[in-house]
């Protein structure tokens, strides 16, 4: 994909986005574009597996990406 189509897209996604949900959709793209102190991406990993304990435990039932993406424009 081009990445012009590519910011296209990522601008749609946003502009679909809840209110409450942007703050975190910002945190991160500041992150991917080279901010590294707006998104604590530790915290995100240690989150990340300790979900995935849960998971294994059988008290956590994993989000598919499409999930993901549905609960993000919720």
């Amino acid at each position: 994909m081009k990445t012009a189509t590519l910011k296209k897209k990522a601008i749609e996604m946003i502009e679909g986005l809840p209110d409450q949900k942007l703050p975190s959709a910002v945190e991160y793209l500041e992150y991917l574009k080279g901010n590294y102190d707006s998104f604590d991406l530790n915290e995100t990993v240690k989150e990340a597996l300790y979900d995935l304990k849960l998971h294994k435990e059988g008290k956590l039932k994993l989000k598919t990406i499409d999930d993901l993406i549905d609960e993000l424009k919720d």
